[in-house]
């Protein structure tokens, strides 16, 4: 995708550390299985653009190998601060562990992390590669009833503008990147 939608209505609930590690161009890969209160526990990768919707739930189990600058919480903690937009570069199911080790360069989550992810239920794990563009203010949004839960996409209403967006990585290195990880499936 080489243009930004010029607002995107949707989020993606992935925890504040890992949110971080996408923004600053450490992180190029989401590894997703499914929650709670997604059909069936299951989850499926059904939207290309989306902002990540950065939440503290389990964050005491977040599992990541490197220290990623996170931003402050904001001051009031009934809203969510809303930076960063995603975009699916590709999307592949992995279903062998062994192939796991490969994905390693493109996230943060400690090897650990992505094996109980991969072994809940049953085995397997969505890989989507992704570019990141984010801004310097957070747009603060209070949350719903629709955006409360176990759940990974939620409705952002209204939609909200990408004007003034950033990307993690420039052109030069998300090319790079981008290729390294297309080599991995």
């Amino acid at each position: 995708m080489s243009e930004l939608p010029p607002a995107c209505g949707v989020g993606f609930k992935e925890w504040a550390g890992v949110r971080a590690a996408l923004a600053s161009g450490e992180q190029t890969l989401i590894l997703r299985k499914g929650g709670i209160a997604e059909e069936g526990g299951v989850f499926t990768p059904e939207h290309r653009v989306f902002w990540l919707y950065p939440t503290r739930l389990h964050e005491a189990q977040q599992g990541l190998r490197v220290e990623v600058p996170a931003p402050s919480p904001p001051s009031d903690p009934a809203v969510v601060p809303i930076r960063s937009l995603a975009v699916v570069d590709s999307v592949h199911l992995i279903e062998r562990e062994e192939d796991l080790a490969a994905l390693e360069p493109f996230h943060a989550w400690t090897e650990e992390t992505v094996l109980q992810r991969f072994r809940y239920r049953r085995p397997g794990l969505w890989a989507l590669g992704v570019r990141v563009w984010s801004r310097p203010e957070a747009t603060e949004i209070v949350p719903t009833l629709d955006q409360l839960g176990c759940k990974t996409w939620v409705p952002l209403d209204p939609p909200i503008a990408t004007d003034g967006l950033s990307p993690a990585l420039d052109d030069d290195a998300w090319e790079e990147r981008r290729a390294r990880l297309l080599a991995c499936f």
